[in-house]
């Protein structure tokens, strides 16, 4: 081994290389995990509350699939929202259910603005969520209707305010995308770390988008939109033959150059019940890529390369070592290229895993995020020939 200033031109070009994908992945962080971050810093701080009077009457709808249980608590805080404006609360189960009946008629008494509704019986070759839907949303009063799951756990009064919030009389603003966040204290398990990671990767991806006037999605647990866009779109018509899609699908229909907003205030993030567990977590992600496989691909490609773009400059920087040895210049300058890039992974993703409330990551998110497109080619794969319900057939 020796020391030399002399580079071989091909090593001197894979150097180049490694350094041009390091200045392109910094430079797409700052587009879309940086704008995150900056946005959810933001949510509270520069976007004045409005007057009580100009808030417009809101439908919560609320999809149930015989969880009474969290059925009960979700429905004691909404129905306890600080809401300057008249707002109903329409639960539709799924099927029935002699618990869920005896839970809403319980807690009607005190509530008029309370409803219920479920899906008939022996539906086949139908979505039976988006049924559920399509019922809710039709027999919703107001014009608005906000959207959750008894699989989400709404912990401020000020949720309703703050998703009704971006809303005016002028109808410009037709959808707003609310946050669900797993919390962190739920999974010890093996591989907690990379689920966490997942979740606020995957978050960054569709939230960047968005705040980037291009949205594609939002997430089932917390979502708003205008009546009349659902109808104007047919509902889910479509998408009938798909299980799920409601939230992405449908989403990407009916976006429109400026007709979208992006909640992310403290109070309006609602927590997903057993979020992280490994089942659950697999299961959702497998669904999520096999729906998203059937929108546009060009609001999603920017943040797509990031994890490739960490792999091509490990093999660069890797490959001029090689080529330049015994010369180990060469490999000093290609690790303090990797090192900028550990570095920056780790002051990007930190931020956001905070400003998200998810799991505090540190050594560990380098190779999270290194190893990531990994991760989804092997799980797009997987969503494409596994098991999983995805036609109405199935």
């Amino acid at each position: 081994m020796y020391f030399s200033p002399v580079i071989p031109d091909i090593s001197l070009w894979l150097l180049c290389a490694a350094f041009v994908c390091v200045a392109l992945l910094a430079a797409i962080y700052m587009a879309r995990v940086r704008s995150v971050v900056s946005y959810r810093r933001r949510a509270d701080r520069e976007r004045p509350d409005k007057p009580d009077a100009d808030y417009l009457p809101a439908s919560v709808v609320i999809y149930s699939q015989g969880d009474s249980d969290n059925l009960e608590t979700l429905l004691r805080t909404v129905l306890g929202q600080d809401y300057p404006a008249a707002f109903e609360v329409i639960v539709v189960n799924e099927g029935e259910s002699v618990e869920v009946r005896d839970t809403v008629s319980m807690l009607r008494g005190t509530h008029h603005n309370l409803y219920l509704t479920f899906t008939p019986e022996g539906v086949v070759n139908l979505s039976r969520k988006k049924l559920a839907l399509t019922l809710g949303i039709k027999a919703a009063r107001y014009d608005i209707v906000v959207l959750t799951t008894t699989a989400a756990d709404i912990e401020s009064p000020l949720w309703l305010k703050r998703m009704m919030r971006p809303f005016e009389r002028d109808g410009k603003t037709e959808i707003v995308l609310g946050y669900s966040y797993i919390d962190p204290e739920e999974d010890s398990g093996l591989g907690s770390r990379r689920r966490a990671f997942d979740h606020v990767a995957d978050s960054v991806r569709w939230l960047g988008t968005a705040i980037a006037r291009h949205p594609f999605r939002g997430t089932e647990y917390n979502i708003a939109y205008r009546k009349n866009a659902f109808l104007r779109n047919k509902g889910f018509a479509r998408s009938l033959n798909l299980h799920y899609g409601d939230d992405d699908i449908f989403i990407s229909e009916i976006v429109r150059p400026g007709n979208t907003v992006v909640e992310l205030s403290d109070e309006s993030m609602v927590r997903l019940r057993h979020g992280n567990s490994p089942r659950i977590f697999r299961e959702r992600v497998l669904r999520r890529m096999f729906t998203e496989s059937h929108i546009s691909r060009r609001p999603r490609i920017l943040f797509a390369l990031t994890g490739w773009l960490q792999i091509a400059a490990i093999g660069c920087a890797a490959a001029a070592s090689v080529l330049s040895w015994p010369n180990i210049q060469t490999a000093v300058i290609g690790i303090v290229i990797l090192a900028a890039m550990i570095v920056l992974d780790i002051a990007v993703w930190r931020p956001a895993m905070r400003a998200l409330k998810s799991r505090s990551l540190y050594l560990s998110l380098p190779w999270l995020s290194i190893t990531r497109p990994i991760r989804r080619c092997s799980r797009h794969i997987r969503s494409q020939i596994g098991k999983q319900k995805k036609y109405t057939w199935d």
